[in-house]
């Protein structure tokens, strides 16, 4: 993270310097221009020592107007103030750039550039033409500035949106987490009297499956992401709680290449889908739900299940489906990155894996 942060402040002040190093050039070639028309190019002893001092000048002003430049966005901050910000770097740049001017016309009398004596008409001229160019500075900074806004503004609406859906779907996991250990807790109880040994089967997989929640829930935690690889080997120890407790009501298929465990994904993913499926679905040893978890040919992962929905009279509220997908979206850009298919005998959900 350190390297990456420092190679990314070189890159912006390469930016910056070659940015500065083509406006200075471009600004150079304009003022001899302005300043000498077409003898600036014709005459190459002009055009050298013109050049030369028109750097030194242009550079010295430059330097004030930047400078001065963020004291005007701070004084007018708001995106409803172009006229006055634009209407105040014009005043700023068009005094300092005259400015310089006329302190350098000495020096261009001195060396000879400007011909023989002081010709008024040719300095107001000049002058015009410098009001002219600062005026265009002015509006390339309110430009500029309006760019930066914008992007400080889509990064913080993404960081926001970014926030929300953490939130909702810590909010999601903890409610998970009751209704998993209260269901739990009420198979063991009938195992401890019926199987014991399958009872301490069944502790040892819950405790594996806590224990996986609490380091992805924990205050610890170190990331947003788990790798595909720690997610299956939770999602075992969840299927034997499941088909334990529904036996053979609930079957569950994993079919994953091993060349995709290092792909990273929302942590309790599985756990999610798979609640959702139960929570909607009929689930008997009579009409069993059949859950099928898998990889794609091209990195994706693929859950699907049987459509046998629960007959209910009021419905069920399980947000935990729809925090996950705008998860997954924002993750990728919301470009294309979750497909959902739904029809009358089949749910499906196609995941993208992240490969860092």
């Amino acid at each position: 993270m350190i390297l990456e942060s420092y190679l990314a402040k070189i890159g912006l002040k390469q930016v910056s310097l070659t940015s500065s190093a083509l406006i200075l050039s471009a600004a150079t070639l304009l003022a001899g221009l302005g300043l000498w028309q077409e003898r600036y190019f014709a005459d190459t002893r002009l055009f050298l020592a013109g050049s030369i001092v028109n750097i030194g000048v242009i550079g010295a002003a430059y330097r004030i107007d930047t400078a001065l430049s963020p004291k005007i966005t701070k004084l007018l901050p708001d995106t409803n103030q172009s006229i006055y910000r634009v209407a105040l770097w014009f005043g700023v740049y068009g005094v300092v750039n005259v400015a310089f001017f006329w302190v350098a016309l000495p020096v261009y009398q001195q060396i000879g550039l400007t011909g023989a004596g002081f010709d008024l008409f040719w300095a107001l001229r000049v002058s015009f033409f410098i009001l002219s160019g600062s005026l265009i500075g002015a509006g390339l900074s309110e430009l500029a500035y309006a760019f930066r806004q914008w992007r400080t503004n889509q990064t913080e609406v993404e960081q926001m949106q970014e926030k929300q859906l953490q939130t909702e779907l810590e909010a999601v996991k903890q409610q998970v987490n009751p209704h998993f250990l209260f269901n739990c807790l009420n198979s063991l109880s009938v195992l401890i009297a019926d199987a014991p040994a399958t009872a301490e089967k069944f502790v040892d997989e819950m405790s594996k499956v806590y224990r996986y929640q609490l380091s992805v829930n924990g205050p610890d935690k170190e990331n947003i992401l788990v790798t595909l690889d720690s997610e299956l080997r939770f999602v075992k120890s969840y299927i034997y709680l499941l088909e334990t407790r529904f036996e053979s009501g609930v079957r569950i298929t994993l079919n994953v290449g091993e060349v995709f465990l290092c792909g990273q994904m929302v942590p309790l993913t599985f756990q999610i889908l798979i609640d959702h499926a139960i929570h909607y679905n009929m689930v008997s040893p009579t009409r069993p739900l059949h859950i099928s978890i898998a990889t794609t040919e091209t990195g994706q992962l693929e859950f699907r299940h049987n459509r046998q929905p629960k007959v209910i009279t009021m419905p069920l509220e399980t947000p935990g489906v729809h925090v996950l997908i705008n998860r997954y979206k924002f993750l990728f850009n919301r470009a294309g990155a979750v497909h959902l298919k739904e029809s009358e005998h089949e749910f499906s959900i196609i995941l993208p894996l992240i490969f860092i």
